[in-house]
């Protein structure tokens, strides 16, 4: 039994854009390259999964990735993160028998813990876990089981869209509330409640 994570990650330079208004180019960069390394540490910390897939356009980060014994696979063409999941979804289906696992690479509060937490919620095939981010809005974790079950709907409003394409297959659906899971970084009110849980990024 294998159970594979997937980790896309946009380009460390162009990554949130939407946090410039606080943070320079050079900061978001070191901020993206620091959310990048903490979240594969802390996948490689949990046992139950066997894989870890990173997707990204980045040459630097797929470089690092492979170095630390990370398999990679090249974001090609138009950037578009539905597509490249998919993409990686049916690579790893060759390998994996447990569905795949989404975790952004943005989730700063994420633990060990947390995954291993959310992962004890799944059932029998076919089915989703799914934990919303704070707003109820996107979608910060997701497994799916079987790895095709459905298509990527990333964007707006993805939690409740990808509740409803499981429910259309005829998948359990189940929600997994958990606050550190909640929490991404989009936007300056994202970085100040970090600030509050006295998280500041090394390099500030």
């Amino acid at each position: 039994m294998s159970l594979w994570a997937i980790v896309p990650i946009k380009p460390l330079r162009r990554g949130k854009s939407r946090l410039s208004t606080i943070l320079s180019e050079e900061e978001r960069a070191q901020l993206n390259h620091q959310l990048f390394i903490n979240t594969i540490n802390v996948l490689r910390d949990v046992k139950s999964i066997s894989d870890i897939l990173v997707v990204s356009r980045d040459s630097d980060v797929l470089t690092e990735a492979r170095d630390m014994d990370v398999r990679t696979v090249t974001e090609n063409g138009t950037p578009e993160l539905n597509n490249a999941l998919r993409r990686a979804s049916l690579f790893s289906k060759n390998f994996s028998t447990e569905g795949v696992l989404i975790v952004p690479a943005d989730l700063p509060l994420l633990t060990p813990h947390d995954v291993e937490s959310f992962l004890q919620a799944r059932t029998q095939p076919p089915m989703i876990v799914i934990s919303p981010d704070r707003r109820r809005k996107g979608t910060n974790m997701l497994l799916i089981d079987p790895a095709d079950l459905i298509s990527f709907s990333y964007g707006q409003d993805s939690f409740e869209k990808h509740q409803e394409l499981a429910s259309l297959r005829g998948a359990q659906v189940i929600t997994f509330e958990n606050e550190r899971i909640a929490l991404d970084l989009d936007v300056p009110e994202d970085f100040e409640l970090l600030r509050e849980r006295a998280f500041v990024p090394s390099f500030i």
